[in-house]
């Protein structure tokens, strides 16, 4: 019996993406555990991945093509082969995008994986097809607007330098919880002498274990850090010679608006009295390299874009940038790191299509019109159970007319409403490459066992439709590998290798 160890990669939606170890047995994963290795997550796994194995040889996994039999919402599927599932999707779509024009179809897809080829390559063939773009706005963007209306494309400090800091601030984040890297690497910061604050809207676990914990009310972080910058202003706490260098607008923003924020004014926003406002003003100004983790459970709010802008600018008044240790961490969302492009191809549209929110799904599938949402293809993401208004969503699948199709591991409550579901290969399955967001490293992976079933990943799924599409573009004819290698082949300064 053949027996292996094998890396391989989380796939899922964290900053980390952790190392795995798959113990491998004839071509079964019977166990995965942390790489330690790992620069970054140095075997250390959440309960997510631990037991993964599990996931990936469930007996609910689905493993053949599945058309509905009963009522949407009902469950009631029969299997039928590949062959028939790409002849009726294919066909279904050519006779709506004849009656309808290309935008009556929508593709929905999220974070069900984070490789860089299977997350992106339903792109590709959408673009080709002229269906509607989905807007992936349910996460993260805020939070790009916000850094990006301060810093531009600069690249975020690496969050390693938090132990060549002397003052840690967990802003809007329960490491604890929901960041175990970030926690880990916090505490022993705060074992060698960093000091740690939290900052959050309610007591978490995270407050508990550090030093001082500031509770702010719902949607007032951005006004307590004016007032911790109109007292640095006012008590020339500022570092002068830092602003007159790298900051542009420092005397307008000053002028017009941290003079009006007062903490007296933005103490009942944020919650804090006066005292406290002013003491943490004090003391973040005078740290020698105080680091910022900015989580993103602030940006949750109307304001968050604009939360996240202004506290991106405490750094730049205290001049933290120049200090090894000191800064602001959000994500790694800039850079070229890799050339995406080379996976989506925008180039694919003939013309831009209509954009749809994926927080309005709901809405879209009742009154979008010119056209109507005629087809839904759902893959990596259960808009059932995780959209805006679940409702709507739900009156929207449970319509007679509309086609839908479901590529999924599972028969999850958006698939009880698919026409047609397909089974989908998990992570393990196929071969991908990641980009990890919390830091500065990213991985290639194989596919470290056979598909489960028939399941198939992503990018097969789409290179058969875009054949029974009639098709004959090489670009669909690719592997996987191949495109992992089109996104490897490119010299940029922010990568020196992938491994």
């Amino acid at each position: 019996m053949s027996h292996e160890i094998v890396r391989s990669v989380c796939p899922y939606d964290c900053p980390d993406t952790c190392g795995l170890l798959v113990e491998v047995e004839a071509g079964r994963a019977v166990s995965v555990s942390g790489d330690p290795a790992h620069p970054m997550t140095r075997g250390l796994l959440c309960p997510k991945m631990n037991h993964y194995e599990r996931t990936v040889h469930s007996p609910r996994r689905l493993k053949t093509p599945l058309l509905r039999t009963g009522s949407k919402g009902e469950g009631c599927f029969e299997p039928i082969c590949w062959d028939e599932a790409i002849d009726r999707i294919a066909s279904r779509w050519k006779d709506l995008i004849a009656r309808y024009g290309g935008e009556c179809v929508l593709p929905y897809s999220y974070a069900g994986t984070m490789g860089l080829v299977q997350r992106n390559s339903g792109h590709p063939f959408f673009h080709k097809l002229g269906a509607s773009r989905l807007e992936r706005t349910i996460c993260s963007p805020a939070k790009e607007a916000g850094w990006k209306a301060i810093m531009g494309d600069t690249a975020a400090m690496d969050p390693a330098e938090i132990e060549r800091s002397d003052l840690a601030i967990l802003w809007g984040i329960n490491a604890a919880s929901t960041s175990i890297h970030v926690m880990r690497d916090a505490q022993t910061a705060r074992r060698r002498g960093v000091r740690l604050w939290s900052i959050d809207t309610y007591r978490t676990p995270t407050c508990d274990a550090a030093d001082e914990a500031f509770v702010v009310s719902p949607g007032g972080d951005g006004a307590l850090a004016l007032g911790m910058m109109h007292v640095m202003v006012r008590e020339g706490l500022t570092d002068r010679d830092f602003i007159r260098d790298n900051v542009l607008g420092f005397e307008a923003f000053a002028g017009q608006v941290l003079s009006a924020c007062t903490p007296e004014r933005v103490s009942p926003v944020c919650g804090l009295p006066v005292i406290v406002i002013e003491r943490m003003a004090r003391e973040f100004a005078v740290a020698r390299a105080p680091f910022i983790r900015l989580g993103s459970g602030l940006t949750r709010y109307g304001n968050g874009a604009m939360t996240v802008r202004t506290i991106a600018c405490l750094p730049a008044l205290s001049g933290a940038w120049q200090r090894p240790g000191g800064g602001l961490f959000t994500g790694t969302f800039t850079g070229d790191a890799f050339p995406l492009q080379r996976v989506t191809r925008e180039d694919f549209m003939e013309q831009p299509t209509r954009q749809v929110s994926m927080n309005q799904l709901g809405a879209a599938l009742s009154d979008l019109c010119d056209p109507r949402i005629m087809s839904l293809y759902v893959y990596h993401s259960n808009p059932a159970a995780v959209t805006p208004d679940q409702n709507a969503v739900i009156k929207g699948l449970e319509r007679s007319d509309l086609f839908t199709v479901v590529h999924e591991r599972f028969l999850t409550d958006t698939a009880r409403y698919a026409d047609i579901v397909l089974p989908a290969t998990s992570s393990l399955e196929h071969p991908d490459l990641y980009r990890c967001y919390g830091g500065y490293q990213a991985q290639r992976c194989a596919a470290v066992i056979p598909p489960v079933g028939e399941a198939k990943s992503n990018w097969e799924v789409f290179s058969l439709l875009a054949a029974g599409m009639g098709w004959n573009d090489p670009f669909f004819k690719q592997s996987a590998d191949d495109l992992v290698e089109h996104l490897l082949d490119f010299d940029t300064p922010w990568r020196d290798a992938a491994t």
